[in-house]
């Protein structure tokens, strides 16, 4: 519900759960000092609508309207007694006319109406959060973090701040914390003397095939990009088909939907052997210029993509960390797309469960294509303390992929919980031991680790 005299963001307001939160963050403030370094982290401006996740005692909800100027900022708070207190210290500040306070779970409010959200949860509440971040917030939102970084999504920005420590600290080991292509990577360091705050920018959805006619000197022909993007990293290749063709790779560079790519040619040195491409991505349609060398010179040529139509809904299997066959199955479902990833050789004893197909829900939709991670043998959430599983077959699974001609490309990886059951033996054969004639080696574990190309077959519509 509205406070009396604010305005409402839209003609009907967000959608608001009041229901027990599903989970529990603990409470802990954040300093006025890295309150106003995170605002200022988010450039925040005048026209901004500000959420703050987890909003406590209102600091930064005030503070974004007071010292920041911005139009309007919304906090989202579980615990009603700071509700109540956010709502008088706004009174106090004079600012209550333009902040609300929304009693309930975080992870299940509408806040797809702000600019800039405000983070102090922690790595496994950001991660469970992201995938809903990128899904519903407009392309170029910015998303500030406390302490607490994205997995393996860089930062765009990060801030380091020297801090004395108040109270107890700890930290617990996580073999994955460095390695930045698990979401467990952790970049910002040791947080017992300083305050690490880090900024992103929502990305739009790239990936995919994008086509468009052009004129390079006096030969007209197609330029095509093909683009592979896991979260705001971009990577792929480019064509140019005409009376001479052009192809090579692309460095990329994508913020919100401002996309830059750089044209490496790698079967061609001439004058127009690189190319550079900027503009921004709206839907299917890449609008933007192209600047060719020419010479001492450099022309600048107007240019506009379309992105082909890609429909990767279907079952796909492949050869998964076993070397067995594993399938992803993605729907769409209430107009989004969903996964659910299927091993049928997979061995999980009843009691845990059973065999059941496991539901990938850091999925993300990047329109030409897509990006997901699972973490295979988590039994319950990350956030309610969920136990791994520790068998050859667990750990980070992480694939993407783009749709071409009604086929899948990208990279699969695989990397395991415990990395001491590669190449164990698990089925160990006596005679082996005693160097008996015709004894057979000990049946090993194989694993497939890391990243690797993909080229998973649809076995069903």
């Amino acid at each position: 519900m509205l406070l009396p005299g604010v305005m409402p963001l839209q003609a009907s307001p967000p959608n608001t759960n009041t229901s027990p939160a599903q989970t529990t963050i603990p409470y802990v403030p954040t300093r006025h000092d890295a309150v106003r370094d995170l605002l200022w982290l988010a450039d925040i401006g005048t026209n901004d609508v500000v959420y703050d996740l987890g909003s406590g005692d209102g600091r930064v909800v005030i503070a974004a309207v007071r010292d920041f100027h911005a139009r309007k900022a919304v906090g989202i708070e579980i615990n009603p007694q700071f509700i109540r207190e956010s709502r008088e210290n706004a009174a106090q500040a004079g600012v209550a006319g333009r902040v609300e306070f929304i009693q309930g779970d975080l992870f299940t409010n509408d806040f797809s109406q702000a600019s800039v959200v405000v983070l102090y949860l922690g790595h496994g509440a950001n991660l469970d959060l992201r995938a809903q971040l990128v899904r519903t917030l407009k392309p170029g939102t910015r998303i500030v973090s406390h302490q607490f970084g994205m997995g393996e999504w860089p930062a765009d920005k990060l801030l380091d701040v020297r801090t004395i420590l108040l109270g107890m600290y700890g930290e617990m080991y996580n073999e994955f914390r460095i390695n930045p292509d698990v979401p467990e990577f952790d970049s910002t360091g040791s947080r017992a003397s300083h305050d690490v705050l880090s900024a992103w920018m929502v990305p739009a959805p790239v990936a995919g095939v994008w086509r468009g006619k052009v004129r390079l000197e006096s030969e007209e022909g197609e330029l095509k990009f093909t683009l592979h993007q896991r979260l705001s990293g971009v990577t792929g290749s480019f064509q140019f088909q005409g009376p001479t063709n052009l192809e090579g790779h692309v460095q990329a560079d994508l913020w919100g939907d401002h996309l830059r790519c750089w044209c490496i040619s790698t079967n061609r040195s001439s004058y127009f052997s690189q190319m550079w491409f900027e503009g921004h991505a709206i839907d299917d349609t890449l609008n933007g210029s192209l600047w060719v060398p020419q010479g001492n010179e450099t022309r600048e040529i107007k240019w506009a993509g379309r992105r082909d139509r890609a429909d990767f809904t279907g079952t796909w299997e492949w050869a998964g960390p076993m070397d067995s066959p594993v399938q992803l199955k993605i729907e769409r479902r209430d107009g989004r797309l969903t996964a659910t990833y299927v091993d049928k050789n997979r061995t999980v004893p009843d009691y845990m469960g059973g065999n059941k197909p496991i539901p990938a829900t850091d999925f993300y939709d990047f329109g030409g294509g897509f990006y997901f991670t699972l973490l295979l043998g988590l039994e319950g959430s990350s956030m309610t303390g969920g136990s791994r599983r520790v068998s050859p077959e667990d750990g980070w699974l992480i694939g993407e992929g783009i749709a071409i001609s009604n086929t899948l490309t990208g990279t699969i990886a695989f990397y395991p919980y415990n990395r001491r059951f590669m190449n164990e033996p698990i089925v160990p054969d006596p005679k082996s031991r005693t160097n008996a004639p015709g004894s057979q080696p000990d049946k090993r574990v194989v694993v497939q680790e890391g990243r690797r190309d993909w080229l998973p077959k649809r076995v069903a519509p």
